[in-house]
C-alpha cells in the first residue's frame, strides 16, 4: 500500500509539472477512455464526468435455452472524472465477487509533431466484498485486495490506432488458488476507424505465470458515437471488466465457442468548466 501511495503522489507531482506542445497534437487517440475492457491512453477532458455501465451477457454456446447468455450477466457501474488535463481518477463496482475497484491515470506525453506516441500510466486496486468465500485467515482488507500498475503507450497512424500496455499485478488471495500471485501483464490493442462515428477494435491481455490456468482475454469491439454517448459492442471469452477479474478469471475459450457477447455503455458529462 506504501508503494500505490507514493505512485499516486509522483503522479500528482509529474501533472503539477507538466506543459504540452500543443502544435500537432492528437489529444484523443481513440473513441473511448477502454478499448474494450482495459483502460487506453484516452482520458476524460478537464471538469468531465463519465459514467459507465458494462455488461457482459454468459455464454452464447448455451442456445436458445438460455437465450445465448440473457439469463445469466456479470455488469459493472463506474465512473472516471477528470481532475486535470492529464490526470483522471475512477470507481467501480463489479457484480462479480461484489468487487469495488479504483484507479488513477495520468498522461504523460501527447502524440504531436515532434514526439511519436502518447504515453499514459494508471495505478488501480480492487477489492471482493463477497462473504462466505475467503477462509478467515485471509478474510481482511491487506490479504484480499488487489493492485496493479500499467504503462500505456499509444501511437496512431491515419485511421488505425495501436496500443501496448506492459504492466504488473499482485492479484491479492485467489480463494480457488488458494494463495497470491504476482506476474508481468501485457495489453495488446488496435483500433481502426471506420467511419467518423464507428471504429473496430481488438483487445489482447496475455500474462506471464505458468501456474495459473486462466484463458488470455481475447476480446473485438465497435465503437458507436451516438451524440453525447459512446456505445461499445463486444464479443468477448471474458465476463470481467477489472485487471484483477481479467487475468484470473477469465473462463471463456475462442476455440470451442465459450464466448460472451456485451457492451459499454458510456456518457459524458460536463461538471465544471474552465
Amino acid at each position: 500500500m506504501k508503494v500505490f501511495a507514493l505512485t499516486i503522489l509522483f503522479f500528482l507531482i509529474i501533472q503539477s509539472l507538466k506543459a504540452q506542445d500543443e502544435e500537432g497534437v492528437t489529444d484523443q487517440a481513440f473513441q473511448g477512455t477502454r478499448f474494450v475492457n482495459e483502460q487506453s491512453v484516452n482520458l476524460a477532458d478537464k471538469g468531465e464526468l463519465i459514467l459507465l455501465i458494462q455488461h457482459r451477457f454468459g455464454e452464447i454456446d448455451g442456445g436458445f435455452y438460455e437465450l445465448f447468455g440473457l439469463d445469466q450477466a456479470t455488469m459493472r457501474l463506474g465512473f472516471e472524472y477528470g481532475a486535470g488535463k492529464n490526470l483522471n481518477i475512477g470507481i467501480g463496482r463489479s457484480s462479480f465477487m461484489k468487487t469495488y475497484d479504483a484507479f488513477i491515470k495520468a498522461r504523460f506525453a501527447t502524440q504531436n509533431n515532434d514526439f511519436p506516441l502518447t504515453i499514459a500510466a494508471v495505478v488501480a486496486g480492487s477489492l471482493p466484498t463477497i462473504r462466505n468465500t475467503f477462509p478467515e485467515t485471509e478474510d481482511n482488507f491487506s490479504s484480499k485486495a488487489a493492485g496493479n500498475i500499467q504503462l500505456l503507450l499509444g501511437k496512431t497512424f491515419g485511421n488505425v490506432g495501436l496500443q501496448v500496455s506492459p504492466g504488473f499485478l499482485s492479484t491479492g488471495y485467489i480463494p480457488v488458488k488458494n494463495q497470491s500471485l504476482s506476474f508481468f501483464t501485457l495489453g495488446l490493442a488496435g483500433s481502426a476507424k471506420i467511419s467518423d462515428n464507428v471504429s473496430a477494435n481488438i483487445e489482447y491481455l496475455p500474462y506471464f505465470h505458468s501456474s495459473l490456468s486462466a484463458s488470455r482475454p481475447l476480446s473485438l469491439g465497435v465503437d458507436i458515437k451516438t451524440g453525447g454517448h459512446l456505445f461499445q459492442l463486444v464479443l468477448s471469452n471474458s465476463q470481467q471488466f477489472f485487471t484483477r477479474g481479467l487475468y484470473t478469471s477469465t473462463s471463456g475459450d475462442w476455440g470451442n465457442g465459450s464466448l460472451f457477447l456485451g457492451f459499454n455503455l458510456i456518457r459524458k458529462f460536463r461538471i465544471k468548466y474552465y
